[in-house]
């Protein structure tokens, strides 16, 4: 794609200290592969009462495609969404439903589905669940090492959302010529094994 749209991640975070430098290294790993156009990546600090801010400062000053946005008492997941989506400047703008991290996956697919000018806004929600046994046991026959034989405790299945966004339509849904817009909605569910 030679016209390829600037991209913003929008991630809102509370209290991620622990993960919150090898989750930003993953993002802008998978901004990088999948365009070639400057992207940036709005991290809004919900109100953190720990490490984070000072580790965001740190990663800023390294990654010059980092800007943060903070929230100086907890606002939630929504606002700092909301927060992040006012300040994001790229075409297409990703942004994280919840304190969890980001499936690239996902932001992959919903990229994929942004080409397509006429999708406004998508959604991916995914959920973990345990591989089943028939595929279970092919991928041991193969010799392929599973999430679960390499983890020793059992992580719970918590679901994530990312919605994707092309900013340009934000406008035209807010303008008085809005309810003369048709949408429509489409749902569909993948399995990946990762």
């Amino acid at each position: 794609m030679t016209n390829q749209p600037k991209l913003s991640v929008v991630l809102p975070i509370r209290d991620a200290e622990l993960r919150i430098a090898e989750e930003i290294e993953r993002i802008l790993d998978a901004l990088a592969d999948l365009s070639s156009q400057r992207s940036e990546l709005i991290v809004v600090d919900d109100g953190s009462r720990d490490a984070t801010p000072d580790i965001l400062d740190t990663l800023a000053a390294r990654y010059p495609q980092i800007r943060i946005a903070r929230h100086g008492k907890p606002r939630g997941i929504e606002a700092a969404g909301q927060t992040g989506l006012e300040k994001a400047t790229g075409e297409i703008v990703f942004i994280q439903e919840d304190n969890r991290p980001v499936r690239v996956e996902d932001m992959r697919r919903l990229f994929k589905m942004s080409e397509d000018e006429t999708i406004l806004a998508a959604r991916a929600e995914s959920t973990p669940r345990p591989l089943g046994g028939a595929l279970l046991r092919r991928l041991r026959a193969w010799g392929a090492a599973t999430a679960e034989q390499r983890d020793s405790v059992e992580q719970p299945a918590e679901s994530t959302s990312l919605q994707m966004i092309r900013r340009p339509h934000l406008n035209r849904l807010s303008s008085p010529m809005a309810p003369t817009l048709t949408l429509s909605s489409e749902s569909f569910s993948t399995t990946s094994v990762t």
